[in-house]
């Protein structure tokens, strides 16, 4: 929440630049005139991630908070994972989610671990999986699965050995 403001005339080669950045395929329709920038000057905020994961955030706070140093590959990265991994996400639903786990796909993750989307006989279910320690890039997040999946074998095998 907060006042919403258009942007100046004078900043406005400078946003429009740093928005291409980032949003590349709305080259299109970024100089039509229904299309504007605006800038908002945060009073309070209420974030809401989801189901159970919402409250307020002082202002300080958030303008303080760094991006998730995932941020930028992590879609590439769960397109990756979830074509390549399918028996490593398989084993970390059903160990660590206690699921007769069919099928498993992450749908974020970051850098702290990631959420998985599992099939099961008689529904889809999610549930979060954290890594061991943050991550910081893609090769940290790939050493941080093998660490999951040999923590998950070494959970089965104590439990076969009963």
């Amino acid at each position: 929440m907060g006042s919403v403001t258009k942007v100046s005339t004078e900043d406005l080669p400078k946003v429009r630049e740093l928005y291409l950045a980032r949003h590349a395929n709305a080259a299109y329709w970024v100089d039509f005139n229904d299309f504007g920038f605006f800038r908002m000057a945060l009073a309070d905020i209420y974030f809401v991630g989801g189901f159970g994961s919402m409250g307020w955030v002082v202002p300080a706070d958030y303008a303080a908070a760094s991006v998730d140093p995932l941020a930028n590959v992590a879609s590439d990265l769960i397109r990756e994972i979830n074509a390549e991994q399918v028996d490593t996400l398989l084993l970390l639903a059903r160990v660590f989610g206690n699921l007769d786990a069919q099928q498993a796909s992450i749908t974020t993750v970051d850098r702290l671990g990631f959420h998985l989307r599992v099939k099961t006989p008689d529904r889809m279910q999610g549930g979060r999986v954290a890594f061991a320690d943050p991550v910081k890039n893609v090769a940290e997040v790939k050493a941080g699965l093998a660490a999951l999946v040999a923590q998950a074998n070494a959970g089965l095998q104590a439990l076969h050995s009963l």
